[in-house]
């Protein structure tokens, strides 16, 4: 699909010199020069008709962790199912394929998986990065070789968002404020006083991410101010460590708990299992951001009492369909799309809607 490519080149040149001008570095002028030489392709390109030019595109989709229940079968399926839906109803070939490490904390993996997804270069490339500082150069080489980059929440900084497509998130402070506020109404369901220490539990440090602790704590000081919450603590995407981290914690505050917190799933998971394990599910609150196996039969079991989910079936259909939208339709890109968020509790967890939140593979085709 090189021409295909050069589309999506001219676009993205052009809403740069239009757009970007008052900031744009001197060096760009070598740039236009490159797009001024490739005109006449495109001006013989865009007599074709636009069956020829749109018979295949290469999609690439790069996951922070295959072995994630979230990246590699929750958003997995949401973005094959994109992808047979295109070929069906548009007649476009997709040629498919995934790459990426095997757990989030592989952030050189990922690295390296990036480089040689770019070697390969594809129409597009469809990721999420826990590691943005080191990925910026590599977004902005993707850019340079006109492939398209489509992000599921965990992006670059802002400040490149003219070498990326589109960011599919859910606003990371709504999540936080959302857990905090399910929080607090289940100290009030429990009888339990707003009073005493909170645990907050994390992968790894990710600026975007970070937002859902902060935003969580704010809302806790504005609302319950005699809540301490505690030092986040990071377990690297590690269960085991996830479970450590809320047992010495229970193990040094004793009654002083009040609840938990995990900023995502994994940390989800340590807190239900040590929960579990210590029997303190009645007097504790706890909540967790993104759903896996582990952590839906934690919420049914009381060891978990909400967890805030994103729709992480969409958010990667929604970047999957924007590809061909952009590369073959030439819509417009909007440098941000917002997925809402959803608390789930025991009472509502039942309902159809949230089941498939829940577990987006109820969305899988035979």
């Amino acid at each position: 699909m090189k021409k295909t490519r050069l589309l999506f080149v001219l676009a993205a040149v052009l809403l740069l010199a239009f757009t970007f001008t008052a900031c744009a570095p001197a060096e760009d002028g070598g740039s236009s020069s490159g797009t001024e030489s490739a005109a006449p392709e495109q001006a013989e390109s865009s007599e074709q008709s636009s069956e020829a030019a749109a018979e295949a595109l290469d999609v690439v989709y790069l996951m922070p962790s295959t072995e994630s229940q979230y990246w590699g079968e929750y958003t997995l399926i949401g973005v094959e199912n994109a992808v047979q839906d295109i070929q069906d109803e548009y007649g476009i070939t997709i040629n498919f394929s995934t790459a990426g490490p095997a757990q989030e904390s592989e952030t050189d993996a990922y690295i390296k998986a990036f480089e040689n997804v770019i070697a390969k270069q594809p129409d597009a490339i469809i990721t999420a990065t826990t590691t943005p500082d080191a990925t910026v150069p590599l977004v902005e080489e993707a850019f340079n070789q006109g492939i398209l980059v489509n992000f599921l929440g965990m992006a670059v900084d802002d400040a490149y968002q003219e070498y990326y497509g589109t960011d599919f998130r859910s606003d990371q402070s709504a999540l936080g404020e959302s857990a905090a506020e399910a929080m607090l109404a289940k100290m009030e369901e429990k009888g339990i006083e707003p009073k005493g220490k909170i645990g907050i539990h994390m992968s790894v440090v990710t600026p975007s991410l970070e937002l859902r602790i902060e935003a969580f704590k704010n809302y806790l000081a504005e609302n319950a101010p005699e809540i301490e919450c505690l030092d986040t603590l990071y377990n690297e995407n590690d269960a085991n460590n996830a479970q450590a981290n809320v047992e010495n914690q229970i193990s040094t505050y004793g009654d002083e708990i009040i609840g938990f917190y995990g900023a995502n799933n994994i940390s989800g998971d340590g807190i239900a299992l040590a929960v579990k394990n210590a029997n303190i599910s009645e007097r504790i609150v706890s909540a967790a951001i993104d759903s896996d196996d582990l952590e839906i039969e934690a919420l049914e079991l009381g060891n978990l009492d909400a967890i805030i989910v994103q729709d992480p079936y969409k958010t990667a259909y929604d970047a999957t369909m924007d590809v061909y939208n952009v590369l073959i339709e030439g819509k417009e890109m909007q440098k941000v799309v917002n997925i809402p968020c959803t608390i789930v509790t025991k009472e509502n967890m039942e309902e159809d809607a949230i089941k498939a939140l829940l577990n987006p593979l109820l969305n899988e085709r035979s």
